[in-house]
């Protein structure tokens, strides 16, 4: 079997490289290549031979409509979620039902209906996609999302930190939830827990103007890059990982990359209790919850788990084992190559 897999944006963005090592593990050729719309024909015409599909990459829904003209073999589209959802309802980047937002939609359309196959990040969001869009159940196929295992891996050699650690890392959105978190290290200042934010994005004013009003002395704020085997040695070094702790209408179709990370490293999460995580995890088995948007829930769990060392390692083992046995990328890759050539 051969693959073409094109995008217009880096092919290490998002979950691309799970599917693309995951692919190759199982037998499959794939072509990957990424660059500007006529390089990406160009591509196309010299690698065209023999190929049975192309995938389009993670959030490039205005490739799907190009391709469309220039080739009949069936396209399927990775959209994870929709252009709708990353920049309307996530980043709030213009009204619901303005011009922009029916730009979107019509790109999230016209890809999911030219597309013979469209991969989607949770059942919810296949709930969704039929809603919004009118795709139809046969047209969906719920992709985990997995981790590059190049850049989160297990590594028994990495020692926890002497302090009760909680880390937050990830790019700071609104359904992210970090005003929770930095209220309940504040909650916790006389607890001996420590909480490190590893931040960025949209929401890092906001945030750290909440640090520096509250200033809660057992928090520390990282703003500055760090190389990818920096985070995973931070993450791995700490005691629970925190997960979206908002109450926002998209944590109830999406599953945050970093949930799928602390699973990788055995890492015990912490997540609210939101629809779409809950269809992956466990609460007291292979996660722990709190209530969105609470921070004394959210402290109320983190010390638990601190008090309860052997119980919340348990659960860091746990999601490691539904890890290792559900999630690796040469598992999700079959679990897409079963749709698309069934047995």
């Amino acid at each position: 079997m051969k693959i073409l897999y094109l995008s217009f944006t880096n092919l290490d963005h998002s979950s691309n490289p799970v599917y693309i090592k995951g692919l190759l593990a199982n037998g499959v050729e794939v072509k990957a290549f990424h660059g500007s719309l006529k390089e990406i024909i160009k591509y196309y015409f010299a690698n065209r031979k023999g190929a049975d599909y192309i995938i389009v990459g993670v959030d490039n829904p205005i490739l799907v409509p190009w391709l469309k003209l220039f080739s009949r073999k069936p396209v399927v589209y990775y959209a994870l979620c929709s252009v709708i959802e990353r920049l309307i309802i996530s980043r709030g980047l213009a009204a619901k039902y303005s011009p922009k937002y029916w730009l979107y939609w019509l790109q999230d359309f016209l890809a999911c209906h030219l597309s013979k196959l469209v991969m989607v990040e949770s059942e919810h969001q296949k709930d969704f996609f039929k809603k919004t869009f009118g795709i139809p159940e046969k047209k969906l196929f719920v992709a985990r999302t997995g981790v590059d295992e190049d850049k989160f891996y297990y590594d028994p050699s990495v020692k926890e930190l002497d302090d009760f650690t909680v880390i937050f890392r990830g790019r700071l959105l609104p359904e992210g939830g970090a005003e929770y978190a930095v209220r309940a290290a504040k909650l916790l200042e006389k607890e001996n827990v420590k909480v490190i934010m590893h931040a960025f994005g949209q929401d890092l004013p906001k945030t750290q103007k909440l640090v520096a009003e509250l200033k809660p002395a057992n928090l520390q704020l990282i703003t500055e890059f760090l190389p990818i085997e920096k985070i995973r040695e931070l993450m791995q070094k700490s005691h629970l990982s925190l997960g979206q702790l908002g109450n926002h209408d998209r944590l109830n179709r999406t599953i945050p990359h970093k949930a799928y990370e602390s699973l990788a490293l055995g890492l015990p999460y912490l997540t609210a209790r939101n629809p779409a995580v809950l269809e992956l995890l466990k609460e007291g088995e292979t996660c722990l919850a709190s209530n969105p948007a609470d921070a004394d829930d959210l402290a109320a769990k983190i010390l638990w788990a601190k008090n309860n060392p052997e119980k919340t390692s348990e659960i860091g083992k746990k999601g490691l084992e539904l890890y290792q046995q559900k999630l690796i990328p040469k598992i999700l890759a079959a679990r897409l190559l079963e749709r698309l050539i069934p047995r």
